[in-house]
Order: structure tokens, then sequence, then C-alpha cells
């Protein structure tokens, strides 16, 4: 580790936290050490902090006190983990419908706004606490941690570009928060040979440890890198996020960028909900912040996750089904941590489009952007031909000028003035023949 990075991560970030009167410290702390708890330890932590969240959504929460009565379960019943387990699941719609009921009567924190993007088709909005978002935040911070990535070390990101425009003071904090942890972003949802070329140059100057990126683009990334012989020296590590990864992309990855790719998991409404460690054996779930079941056991197969925040007072998800599919495994890391551990993940399939000249659109680009069109309940994306774009939309109320204009300027951006970009308003949006919902259709 560097002295910047020891000093940014022992010093800095902990003293803001600090003088802001919030915990980030202390759970910092926490995850480092309560890792390598045994797993009965972290089980039985995990249920203390269940039983206090429960008490508050059942005492706070004026929908959970609904929902739960007509369920015919009080709090009282619910003393062991089976019992937690006949709790009906919180769904996308229920959140969607019933979002101010789902916030607490007592809460001293403020709420902060959040959107997801909709990998599954159907974005959501809702709220958070400070202190949720420090649990996140050290649960995210530990996931890169086992890459052996350290805070303050130069970490190239290729990722989505903000969606329209962001004041001039947000603007300004996001590039200082970047500039401090020596971060460099760069937009991949145009994907194209220039760009590629461009994110070479930048990389060899800006010479990063660490490259971040939606799997899609890391695999065109490392396909130029092979193509055109070149290599970015010093990366230690690859982190994988947001779309499925699979082994095939694990040997390009390491082809291409001589190292090693971690796998992670996670999404807008928890950050980070489970990541590789060096033995690539599985992903550690975060089981001291959130608690992730499945409908069935892993010995009958994959069924949805079902996913509980653990710390977010203000808005409680407890149970929600967030749409996706996988196995929790019964074994555990060979590394000596106690966290339990997933296998399988096999939701979010978003499939990349075409623009017209052939370059290539990740899947991701669509949830990135419907989330700002707070109309869209839920979309699936088609590309007809390469001259054409349907985006079919089911809409809780009329799409405003605003939304419609946003969704076409940013896609032209993307796809170009000469592709028909069709918003067309349907009353659902069927599954495929597999049960599984896809949000963007290519052309092939």
């Amino acid at each position: 580790m560097s002295s910047y990075s020891r000093i940014l991560d022992s010093v800095l970030i902990p003293g803001y936290y600090s003088l802001r009167g919030r915990r980030y410290s202390q759970y910092r702390k926490l995850l480092n050490h309560s890792q390598w708890w045994s797993p009965e330890r972290i089980r039985e932590f995990q249920w203390r902090e269940l039983q206090r969240l429960l008490e508050h959504a059942f005492r706070s929460v004026p929908y959970y006190q609904k929902k739960y009565a007509q369920a015919g379960i009080e709090l009282g019943d619910i003393k062991t983990r089976d019992d937690f387990a006949r709790l009906p699941p919180l769904t996308r719609d229920e959140i969607n419908d019933h979002r101010s009921e789902l916030c607490a009567t007592k809460t001293l924190q403020r709420l902060i706004p959040h959107a997801t993007g909709g990998s599954s088709g159907v974005p959501t909005r809702f709220l958070i606490t400070l202190d949720s978002y420090d649990w996140r935040s050290c649960a995210s911070a530990r996931a890169y941690s086992w890459s052996g990535y350290r805070t303050g070390e130069p970490a190239l990101y290729l990722w989505g570009a903000p969606v329209g425009k962001n004041s001039r003071l947000k603007s300004a904090k996001l590039n200082c928060y970047r500039f401090l942890r020596r971060e460099l972003v760069i937009p991949t949802f145009l994907q194209t040979p220039e760009l590629w070329r461009e994110t070479f140059q930048h990389a060899i100057r800006f010479r990063p440890k660490l490259i971040v990126g939606y799997v899609s683009s890391l695999e065109q990334f490392a396909r130029f890198l092979l193509e055109e012989r070149c290599v970015i020296p010093g990366v230690e590590a690859v982190i994988a996020a947001a779309e499925p990864m699979y082994e095939s992309t694990r040997q390009l990855v390491l082809q291409a960028f001589r190292a090693p790719l971690f796998n992670t998991y996670g999404s807008r409404e928890f950050m980070s909900i489970a990541a590789e460690c060096d033995r690539h054996d599985g992903l550690h779930i975060h089981a001291e912040n959130l608690l992730v079941e499945t409908e069935l056991d892993a010995d009958r197969g994959p069924s949805e996750f079902l996913v509980t925040d653990l710390h977010n007072y203000g808005m409680p998800f407890i149970r929600y089904r967030i749409g996706d599919i996988g196995r929790l495994s019964h074994a555990f890391c060979p590394c000596g941590r106690g966290l339990p551990l997933l296998h399988g993940i096999e939701g979010r399939v978003l499939e990349v489009l075409r623009t017209r000249e052939g370059r290539i659109v990740p899947g991701e680009f669509f949830p990135h952007l419907m989330k700002d069109a707070p109309e869209v309940r839920e979309f699936r994306v088609q590309q007809a031909s390469l001259d054409e774009i349907v985006v079919s939309v089911v809409l809780s109320r009329e799409l405003s000028a605003t939304s419609q204009g946003l969704l076409r300027q940013e896609t032209s951006k993307v796809f170009g003035t000469e592709t028909r970009i069709t918003i067309k308003p349907v009353a659902s949006i069927p599954q495929l023949a597999s049960g599984k919902r896809s949000v963007t259709v290519g052309i092939g």
C-alpha cells in the first residue's frame, strides 16, 4: 500500500466521516474483523441485527404492520429463521405503489432518494438512511479489498455516464471525490474502436492498478487489446460488475490484462451484495449487512433471491424479491472467512445492441437510462433492425415531455439520429418462454 493510500484510508476518510458524526470508521473496522469470525458467530450477529430490524418494522412501518397483520403474523411469532421465512416477500410493485407507507414513522435520520436502473425491467425508487449508506459503503470497500486493491490506488472504471446534466455543484463534488480517490471513469455505453484506443491511451498515462467495469465492456476492451497487441502495464486486478460473468470472460481478461478477474454481485438497492476473494470459489455474501435467502434450497436448483437490508431503518427492505436467480452454497471458502457463499447467479441477462455503423452498445445502457424516467414502471427494448429500436413501456402515468425528450436525446447520442426510437406504451411486458424477463433483445 502506498503512503497516499494509507493516509487516505486511515486518516482522511475516517476524519471526514467523524466530523460529520457518522459511524463509517466503526463499521469498516467491524467488517474487516468480522469476516474472520466463525460461521456460527456471523449467523448469531446477523440474527440479532434482524431481530432489531423486525421490531422496528412491526412498530414503525405502516405498510409492514398492515401486510403482516393480513398474513396473520405478529412479532412474537418470529422466534427462528424458519419463522422469519414465513413472512411474505416484498416486491418492486409494492415499493413503487406504497413508497410512503414503507417509510418508518419513527426515524431521526434524513432519508436519501435512490433509484434502480431496472436490470430486470422494473425500475424501483426508494429511500435509504445515511447510516445504511455507510454500512453498504464499507461492505463495498471490503469487497474491493479482496482483490488486493486499496483505496487511493489508481483505478480505471469502464462504467456508465451520468444521464442528462448534473448541476455545477454536483459535478464539482463528483470530480473532487474521484480526484482524491484517484479514479478515472470512462463512459462505455457507446463502444467503438476509437473509444478503446482513447481508453488505452488514458490507461497508459494513468497507470491503473485496478480496472473495474461492466462485464460486456471488459470483454470488448480485452478483445481490442489482444487484437491490437496492446498491454497496460501495472494492472494487478480486474473487477467485473453489473452483468453475468462466465469463465470464458475470466480467461479473456487474464490474457488481455495479465491480471486476475474478481466477480462481484450487487444492485442499486443494496450496493455490494457479494464478491469473490482470491480463491475464486464462490462469492462471499456481506452477511453482517444483508440476509440473502433463496426461495428453494440449493439442492432443488436455482431460485429467486430474497434480500433483507439489516440497517436501512428509514425504508426497510425485508425479504425483497430482487429479480435475480441463483444458488446459495452450503460450503465455505478455503480462505477461512466465515461468510456464506453464493454460487451461480443466473439473472440479469442483458443482450448487447448495435448501431448502424456496427458499434456495440451494452444492454446496461437502457436500465441506466430508464431510472431517470419516473413514469416508467417496466420496460423492454427490442432492436428490430439497425434502423429501428422499439422501447415498450408500462407507465404509471403519461410520459412527460421532459422524460420523452430525455429518452430520445440520450438514445440519439448513442445510436445516432438516423435510427428510429419508437416509444410504445403497453399494458404489460410478457416473460420469455424460460420464465425470465429479457430487458434488451438484440438482433443477433
